[in-house]
C-alpha cells in the first residue's frame, strides 16, 4: 500500500474507529434477536440451535479500520475437511458467491445480526475452518512525482551482481492481484500472459477485463517484473519474468473485497503462477493463511504488503510472506507496519516503477516493497523451477541482509531482501526431504533419510516383525538422526507413527524421540523431546504401536527427527519398524484405546484439552483435569449392520477431587445431537479402576459418524483407560485370573490358559506389566486365583 500523509482529521477519525472497534465497533443486536434471525435465514442442521444460542451472546470482536479494512455486510466462510456438505447446506440460503477451487463462499449478513454474531454462531458448530468478514480492502492512491528519483532499490538489492548469474526466466510467472495492468505499457506488454478478472469471475480469454482501472496495479507489476535490458524505462527485480494480471476490483478507487483477492490468487496458482503478489491492507487475516497454504500445495508462494499505518501487527503467518518497507538508507520506512507478522522488508520509499498510460514515476508504500520481495522470490525460482514454495521461502529468509537487532526482529523481520545473496544460495541449496515418508527397513533405503550419529545401528529379523521381515535395532547407546525434512509440507493434522518392541530394559532405561527446534525460536542445535519411552508399557514379546500428532514445533522447513537409545547396559535393545510421517488417516471402528504407548492417539481422538497420558495404578491411562474434553473422531459403526453398540471403560479418580466433581459421558445420535449417557460424580468412583458399562439407546445404533465425548468439571483428576466403543459385548470375566471360558467362575481352564500364555511369553501372563515373565507373575496369578470371584 502506498504512503500518504494523514491530516489531523484523518488521524482522529482512525483513532476513533480503532477505539470503537476495541469495545465492539458494531452495534450488536441482542442475542435472542440474532438467534431468531439465524433460524429464519439459515438452513439449520441438527444440534445448531443449542450451540448458536450459547454463541450469540459472545460475538467475535472484528475490528474495522476506516480506510484500511471496512465492513461490507458479508462474511467469508470456509468449511472444514469432512464437514463440507453440512457446512455449505447451512449457509446456502445466504450465499452470494462460491469459490471454484475450495469449499469457501461469501454469504450475506442478514438484518438483525452483526458480522461478529453470525461468525460466532457458525464457528460454534465446529464445521468451519474460519469465518471472517469479507472486508473491503484498500490500496493507496497513485504514485506521484513522475520525474523524481531513480531506481535506487537495485543498489540495495545488489541486483547487478545477481544479473551476472541469473536475469530471470520467462517460464516463471508472477501474478499481480491488483487493479489490473496497463497492457500497452512498453516495459510490460511483452511480458504479459492471459490473466483473470476475479471481481467479475471471468478469465481474460473469456472476455474478462484486466486493464488497469486505477494505476496501482501497473506500478506494482513494474516493481516486480518490468522488462530489463530493453533500452526502455525501468527494470524490475528480474528482466524476463512473465506477468499474469489478476484484476481483483472493478472500482476506480482500487478497493477490493477480500474474497476477490483470495480467489484471484487461487486462480493464478491453478493456472501456473509461481509467485502471487497482493499489495492490499488486511495482510494478517486467517483467510490469507488458508490461501497461502493452498498456493503452496500448487507450488506457488504468496506475498502480501504489511500495511502503511506505522502500526504493530500480528500474528505471524507461516505460509506466506508479509513484507515491510525500507528506505534508501536501509532504515524502516516510517509508515511501514511492524511486529511479529512482518517476515522480511524490501525497498519501498520513493521507488521508481511503471505508471499507467506508458509513463514512469516514483511511489512509496509497502505496496511496492511487497512486489520487490516477490521479484526476489521469482529469481530464486528461476535458478531452479523445481523448488517447492517452502524451498523458495526458506532461501528468501536466509539470504537477507540482517538489519536492526541481530536475527529476526519486529521492525525488519529477518532483514531486507538481497537478490544477489538469494541467487547464490539457490545455486547450492540442498532441498529438505518432502513429507510424507515411510520405511519398513526391508532394505538399505532408510539410510537415505537417517544417518547413525552414535553407536552401530543395524537391522534385525525377528519373527514378529510388523512389516516384512526386517526391523531397525537400536542398542543401549545408539542414535539415528534424519536428514532435513520439509516440516511444513504436511501442515496440520499430521502424525508420526512407528511400532516398537524392547528387550532387557530396566528401570531408568528409555528411548527418546526428539526433533530439532527452529533456530529462529530456540537457537542453534536445540532438541526438544516428543516422547520419552521407558520400560513401562513396552513388551518383549510383541510390538506396540506409537501414534503421535506432530507438535507445532516440527512444522518448519529443515526440521530433523532423531531416536536416542538411553540404556544402562548392552542388553538393552529397542526394535523399530513401520516408521512413517504422514497425514492422520481416517478413524476406524471399533474405538479401542488402552493408551499403552503413553500417548493419546490422534487417529482416535479429535479434541483433546486438559487431558494427558499418564502412568497410574500400574497402567497407562489418560488423566482429565479442570474443564477437560476428550472427544473421538467419527467411528463408522454402520459397517456392522443394525446391531447394538457397546461403550465401556475403566474409570477412577485421584485424591484431589471434590465429591461433587463430575465426568460426563456423551455420544452422538442418529440426528447428530449429543446424548448424555451418564454423569459420574467423584463420590461414585474410587482411586482404583472400576469397570463402567453404559447402555446405548437404539437411536445410537448403526451410525456411520458416531462420536463419544468425555468432559469433566473437577478440581482434581479423573482417569480413563481401556475405552471401547464398538459392537463387541464386554467380557463377563469376574477377575484378572478369569482368562478362559466359561467366564464368571475360576477353574482348571483358567489355570491352563495362564500356563499356556506364560510359556509363550504372551501379555496375558505378564500380570505386573514389567515386560518380564517370571516367578512374580506366577505368584500374582495364584494370589488372584485364590481370592476367587467377588
Amino acid at each position: 500500500m502506498q504512503y500518504q500523509k494523514r491530516t489531523l482529521a484523518l488521524s482522529l477519525a482512525l483513532l476513533a474507529g480503532i477505539c470503537a472497534g476495541a469495545s465492539g465497533m458494531q452495534s450488536q443486536p441482542d442475542a435472542p434477536t440474532a438467534v431468531r434471525v439465524a433460524a429464519q435465514t439459515l438452513d439449520l442442521q441438527a444440534g445448531d440451535l443449542e450451540v448458536m444460542q450459547r454463541a450469540a451472546s459472545t460475538p467475535i470482536d472484528f475490528v474495522a479500520i476506516p480506510g484500511d479494512r471496512e465492513f461490507r455486510g458479508e462474511l467469508i466462510v470456509h468449511a472444514k475437511q469432512g464437514k463440507v456438505p453440512t457446512a455449505e447446506a447451512r449457509v446456502a440460503p445466504l450465499t452470494l458467491r462460491t469459490s471454484s477451487f475450495v469449499p469457501e463462499r461469501v454469504i450475506q449478513v442478514p438484518d438483525g445480526m452483526s458480522e461478529g454474531q453470525l461468525a460466532a454462531m457458525l464457528m460454534a458448530t465446529g464445521d468451519y475452518e474460519f469465518v471472517e468478514p469479507n472486508w473491503t480492502l484498500f490500496p493507496a492512491v497513485q504514485p506521484n512525482d513522475s520525474q523524481y528519483g531513480s531506481s535506487w532499490q537495485h543498489t540495495r538489492l545488489d541486483s547487478e551482481a545477481a544479473w551476472d548469474i541469473e536475469t530471470g526466466d520467462s517460464n516463471i510467472i508472477v501474478a499481480i492481484c491488483d487493479s489490473g495492468v496497463d497492457t500497452d505499457h512498453a516495459d510490460l506488454q511483452d511480458a504479459l500472459i492471459p490473466g483473470f478478472n476475479a471481481a467479475s469471475n471471468r478469465a481474460q480469454a473469456a472476455g474478462g477485463d484486466v486493464e488497469d482501472i486505477n494505476g496501482h496495479g501497473t506500478f506494482v507489476a513494474g516493481c516486480a517484473a518490468a522488462q530489463g535490458n530493453n533500452n526502455t524505462g525501468v527494470t524490475g527485480v528480474g528482466w524476463d519474468f512473465s506477468i499474469m494480471p489478476i484484476r481483483v476490483t472493478n472500482n476506480t478507487d482500487g478497493t477490493a473485497s477480500a474474497f476477490s483477492i483470495l480467489d484471484g490468487a487461487r486462480w493464478a496458482a491453478e493456472n501456473g503462477a509461481h509467485i502471487v503478489n497482493a499489495s492490499f491492507s488486511g495482510g494478517t487475516s486467517a483467510s490469507n493463511q488458508s490461501v497461502g497454504r493452498y498456493l503452496k500445495e500448487l507450488g506457488a508462494l504468496l506475498f502480501w504488503a504489511s500495511g502503511n499505518d506505522g502500526a504493530y501487527i500480528e500474528p505471524n503467518r507461516p505460509d506466506y510472506v508479509i513484507v515491510g518497507s525500507t528506505t534508501s538508507s536501509d532504515n524502516r520506512s516510517g509508515f511501514s507496519n511492524y511486529g511479529p507478522a512482518v517476515d522480511v522488508t524490501a525497498p519501498g520509499s520513493s521507488v521508481r516503477s511503471t505508471r499507467r498510460f506508458g509513463s514512469y514515476g516514483n511511489g512509496s508504500g509497502t505496496s511496492y516493497a511487497s512486489p520487490i520481495a516477490a521479484g526476489v522470490g521469482a529469481m530464486i525460482y528461476s535458478v531452479n523451477p523445481d523448488f517447492s514454495a517452502d524451498d523458495v521461502q526458506d532461501i528468501l529468509y536466509k539470504s537477507v541482509d540482517d538489519l536492526g537487532a541481530s536475527g529476526r526482529d519486529d521492525f525488519y523481520g529477518r532483514g531486507r531482501v538481497n537478490t544477489h545473496n538469494a541467487v547464490l544460495m539457490a545455486q547450492s541449496y540442498e532441498r529438505p526431504t518432502t513429507l510424507p515418508l515411510g520405511f519398513s527397513f526391508e532394505d538399505s533405503s532408510w539410510q537415505s533419510i537417517f544417518s547413525v550419529s552414535a553407536g552401530d545401528v543395524e537391522t534385525s529379523s525377528p519373527a514378529d516383525a510388523p512389516e516384512g521381515v526386517s526391523v531397525l535395532r537400536l542398542d543401549h547407546d545408539d542414535t539415528i538422526v534424519s536428514e532435513r525434512l520439509a516440516g511444513r509440507s504436511l501442515y496440520d493434522d499430521a502424525m508420526f507413527s512407528f511400532a516398537l518392541r524392547s528387550e532387557g530394559l530396566e528401570t531408568g532405561d528409555s528411548l527418546l524421540v526428539q526433533y530439532l527446534e527452529d533456530p529462529e525460536v530456540a537457537g542453534e542445535d536445540s532438541w526438544a523431546t516428543i516422547s520419552q519411552i521407558d520400560s513401562r508399557g513396552l513388551s518383549s514379546s510383541s510390538f506396540v504401536r506409537f501414534n503421535q500428532e506432530l507438535p507445532d514445533g516440527m512444522q518448519w522447513h529443515g526440521v530433523q527427527l532423531r531416536f536416542v537409545a538411553d540404556g544402562s547396559d548392552s542388553s538393552d535393545v529397542w526394535y523399530i519398524d513401520d516408521l512413517s510421517i504422514d497425514l492422520i488417516p481416517e478413524s476406524t471402528a471399533p474405538l479401542d484405546q488402552q493408551f499403552e504407548s503413553n500417548t493419546i492417539d490422534p487417529v482416535a481422538w479429535h479434541t483433546v484439552t486438559n487431558t494427558e497420558a499418564v502412568y497410574d495404578n500400574d497402567t497407562f491411562a489418560v488423566r482429565l483435569t479442570d474443564n477437560a474434553t476428550l472427544r473421538s473422531h467419527e467411528i463408522p459403526l454402520l459397517q456392522f449392520g443394525f446391531v447394538q453398540p457397546y461403550l465401556y471403560f475403566d474409570a477412577w479418580v485421584d485424591g484431589s477431587v471434590s465429591p461433587d466433581d463430575t465426568l460426563v459421558v456423551e455420544v452422538t445420535t442418529i440426528g447428530g445431537d449429543w446424548e448424555t449417557l451418564t454423569t459420574l460424580t467423584a463420590s461414585e468412583l474410587s482411586d482404583s479402576p472400576e469397570f463402567i458399562n453404559l447402555d446405548m439407546p437404539i437411536y445410537t445404533w448403526a451410525i456411520d459418524d458416531m462420536e463419544v465425548r468425555f468432559t469433566t468439571d473437577t478440581t482434581g483428576g479423573f482417569y480413563l483407560d481401556n475405552i471401547y466403543l464398538g459392537v463387541e459385548a464386554p467380557s463377563s470375566a469376574c477377575s484378572v485370573a478369569d482368562i478362559a471360558e466359561p467366564f464368571g467362575e475360576l477353574n482348571f481352564f483358567d489355570v491352563s490358559a495362564f500356563l499356556s500364555a506364560f510359556s509363550a511369553n504372551e501379555p496375558a501372563a505378564d500380570l505386573n506389566g514389567d515386560g518380564q515373565y517370571n516367578f512374580f507373575d506366577v505368584s500374582d496369578y495364584l494370589t488372584q486365583f485364590n481370592a476367587g470371584c467377588p
